[in-house]
């Protein structure tokens, strides 16, 4: 059971990370990003490429993150913002397209043979009250904690506010001054690291390949949901609490099943609380 809650926070990380991405960039520029996982898996397999050559691991580290940062960035700039002002619904359908297209472009470059990120503690284990623990799971768990205080902490700043500011009413946060470009490219700028840290960690305990972003991107958005979209904290608990049930039930009922799971649970937190549920403990602005 316990190795189940952790292998289940592990997927958890993955999953509120990339919720966490999919949020910021919905804070500033108010558009639900299917793209997400795809930037993250194009800067992941750059930084495999990095990774299987002779640099050092944190060389390859830095190239994955910073990667998915200039990708987003250069998406927000060449296609988000050219249809910004046709409304919202070209831009959905911008991310679908950029979704598959980014899909495809990783086959035509990389193949879609599976890969993996070898870090420095990748196969070590260490032994508490008899349990085998990962040190991959480990680092996972602690470095998505870290990415959502770090995020929580970044929404508390004037930046963060400004951002806010934007998504609710663009043309109103322009007349006092806010710089509505600097801010959107920004949030996609974080977005893509964040979202490039979640499919990076997942390939250091597992195999990646170009059919993991469309799983990856559905846990996303649950975790997402549960924070109506706005929610950091939300969020981020969502994510995790879908990462347990997801693998408690892999491990007791079916490994079938666990997909079904993250779909049910989008129904029931649109059904229960559609605003998700910790709607009440946002931060206000005065």
């Amino acid at each position: 059971m316990v190795q189940t809650a952790l292998s289940g926070l592990e997927a958890g990380s993955w999953f509120a990370l990339l919720g966490l991405a999919i949020v910021v960039v919905m804070k500033a520029a108010d558009v639900p990003n299917f793209a997400m996982a795809e930037i993250g898996l194009v800067a992941t397999y750059v930084g495999t490429v990095v990774n299987a050559g002779a640099a050092n691991f944190w060389v390859a580290v830095v190239v994955t993150l910073l990667g998915g940062a200039v990708l987003a960035v250069a998406i927000d700039l060449l296609l988000m913002r050219r249809l910004a002002k046709h409304g919202h619904f070209p831009l959905l359908l911008m991310t679908i397209g950029l979704s598959l297209a980014l899909n495809a472009l990783i086959g035509l470059i990389w193949g879609h043979d599976p890969r993996s990120f070898t870090a420095p503690w990748s196969g070590s284990y260490f032994t508490v009250a008899g349990f085998e623990i990962s040190w991959a799971q480990v680092v996972t768990i602690a470095v998505g904690a870290a990415g959502a205080i770090a995020i929580t902490w970044f929404f508390r700043t004037s930046t963060g506010a400004q951002m806010r500011a934007v998504a609710e009413n663009r043309a109103t946060a322009r007349l006092v001054g806010v710089n509505a470009g600097r801010l959107s490219a920004i949030a996609w700028g974080v977005g893509g690291l964040i979202a490039a840290m979640a499919v990076m960690l997942q390939a250091q305990s597992t195999l990646v390949s170009t059919h993991s972003a469309a799983s990856l991107i559905i846990y996303g958005f649950v975790a997402a949901t549960m924070g109506g979209f706005v929610s950091l904290i939300g969020t981020f608990a969502g994510g995790l609490a879908l990462g347990v049930i997801q693998q408690t039930v892999g491990a007791y009922v079916s490994g079938t099943a666990q997909f079904a799971v993250a779909l049910l649970a989008v129904v029931i937190v649109l059904l229960v609380r559609p605003d998700g549920f910790t709607k009440g403990v946002r931060l206000r602005d005065v």
